[in-house]
């Protein structure tokens, strides 16, 4: 095979790698979980402080999980199951935590445009992160997630909440909102994040299982944590396609999402087909709309 066809490939995947160490797609992640909530209650686009605003601080939520503010809290469960992406923040951690913390800043000052609220979740989930994952395992002190099966539900749980309080903070939550109809939507994003962030964690079962963080896939074992997960993004997808009067567009993107999950039985990178696919898929149901 000639080496020049071989050289736009390799260029494409150091691409791709180099947005995964970054935690470019776990934020854009975020960013698709909150349109699909708009996308579901029928909402228009949101504006662009509030798009800047969710790339900011899930950015900084990740980098802060992955990165750790000091070098003596990190995982080694993290470099373990993943040693090129945690040499990379080997290398740059001085220049990725000032990073994360600009964008702190800038999410606080963001989200003050938006409703004066807004301006404390950065702070609020600086410490929720630095709590759920901010030091290594260690013998006798498990972190939040560590708990049986609760790491999946745990980061479902963060995103919905931050989706809840942007929408309130857009005035899209009022208390004359119709409760059939945010109440569905909102459990099917929530089954569906579960169901993401348990299929990520096959990608850590080896790993989680050393350091004690007793995830789905380590108390149940890959093949029965991928059909449970599985089956919680086919409810999810549900929810959200019943949500309101069935509509073509809706139907889609619960079609595309639970398509795209059904190859990660066989894959070993899932978490970045995982975090990417959301948003493109959802961006697909805004045009089809």
């Amino acid at each position: 095979m000639d080496l020049r066809t071989l050289m736009p490939v390799r260029g494409i995947k150091s691409v791709m790698t180099m947005l995964s160490h970054l935690a470019i797609y776990p934020a854009v992640y975020t960013l698709g979980v909150y349109l699909l909530a708009i996308l579901t209650l029928g909402l228009v686009f949101p504006s662009q402080f509030t798009v800047c605003f969710l790339l900011a601080l899930a950015h900084a939520c990740y980098l802060i999980d992955r990165v750790k503010l000091t070098d003596d809290r990190q995982d080694p469960a993290d470099a373990l199951a993943l040693p090129d992406r945690t040499i990379f923040y080997v290398r740059h951690a001085p220049k990725l935590r000032a990073l994360l913390c600009l964008e702190f800043l800038l999410a606080s000052a963001i989200g003050l445009q938006i409703h004066p609220l807004l301006a404390l979740i950065p702070s609020g989930a600086l410490i929720g992160v630095h709590m759920y994952a901010g030091r290594g395992a260690t013998p006798g002190r498990p972190r939040l997630k560590d708990y049986p099966a609760l790491k999946a539900f745990l980061i479902a749980s963060a995103h919905l909440a931050l989706v809840i309080a942007v929408l309130w903070g857009n005035g899209h939550l009022m208390p004359d909102s119709p409760l059939k109809v945010v109440v569905p939507s909102l459990v099917g994003i929530w089954l569906i994040i579960s169901a993401d962030a348990t299929l990520c964690d096959l990608d850590d079962r080896e790993s989680d299982s050393i350091y004690a963080t007793r995830s789905l896939p380590v108390l149940l074992g890959s093949k029965h944590a991928w059909f449970v997960a599985m089956a919680i993004l086919c409810v999810g997808v549900l929810f959200i396609s019943i949500a309101r009067v069935p509509q073509a567009h809706l139907t889609a993107v619960a079609v595309l999402l639970f398509l795209t999950g059904v190859p990660t039985l066989q894959l070993k990178n899932r978490r970045d087909l995982i975090d990417a696919r959301l948003l493109p898929i959802v961006l697909l149901g805004f045009l089809l709309r």
